[in-house]
């Protein structure tokens, strides 16, 4: 990718940081048609398309039990239990992303099938709980973030990255998947091979774009057998 692209990424994703910064209330948005409201300090997935794209492409099956530990403001731990899943995890290390996904999912009338939780990726968790499915909506970006906000978008040396993949395999359930968005904004190279190194076989189930070349992929990742 040339570095006109990259510097033209740079410059969107600090246009939606600075969106994001300009709400100090809780505002109300419409979310794939669905009324939700965003906290202050909350990333919106409205603001960036491989958080859509990855909405649009769960990979829920009925009855399955996920985990979201990137849940932001909480949609995709909430929008897999529209579409089937029996119950959803939803972690966020940052108090307002926890608030507001905890808030919305008791406004549509969730919280008893939406555990909100508030830690560290997996810290939240009991070391026995297992998930049929594990959405994954990490940084992209190897960049110091500059705030909590930045964080859903900038991951310093991929501190972020590297661990889910050293600890998600201890959460899956024996036929468990994972479905991932990413984007050669960021090191898709390092993606595949901290994906293999950690024992998963990985497949592009829809990949799109944005701006001129910029490619956004989904993944499913399963255990290699």
């Amino acid at each position: 990718m040339s570095m006109t692209i990259l510097e033209e990424s740079m410059e969107f994703q600090d246009t939606i940081l600075r969106s994001v910064e300009q709400h100090p209330i809780p505002y109300l948005v419409k979310l794939k048609g669905l009324d939700y409201v965003m906290f202050p300090e909350t990333f919106n997935p409205n603001y960036a398309k491989a958080s859509l794209f990855l909405l649009d492409n769960l990979g829920v099956q009925e009855g399955d039990i996920v985990l979201d530990p990137f849940t932001g403001s909480g949609a995709d731990a909430i929008f897999a239990v529209r579409e089937g899943a029996s119950r959803a995890v939803a972690i966020d290390k940052f108090t307002m992303p926890y608030l507001c996904a905890k808030y919305n999912a008791h406004r549509l009338g969730l919280e008893d099938r939406v555990d909100v939780r508030q830690g560290d990726l997996f810290d939240a968790l009991k070391e026995d709980e297992k998930f049929d499915l594990v959405i994954a909506n990490p940084p992209f970006r190897a960049m110091q973030p500059y705030s909590d906000i930045a964080a859903a978008l900038r991951d310093e040396e991929y501190t972020t990255l590297r661990r889910f993949f050293s600890d998600v395999g201890n959460y899956l359930a024996d036929n468990g998947r994972i479905r991932l968005v990413f984007s050669d904004v960021g090191d898709m190279d390092l993606l595949q091979d901290l994906a293999k190194s950690h024992g998963f076989s990985s497949e592009v189930v829809n990949q799109t774009k944005y701006a001129s070349s910029v490619r956004i992929e989904v993944y499913e990742l399963r255990r290699e057998k």
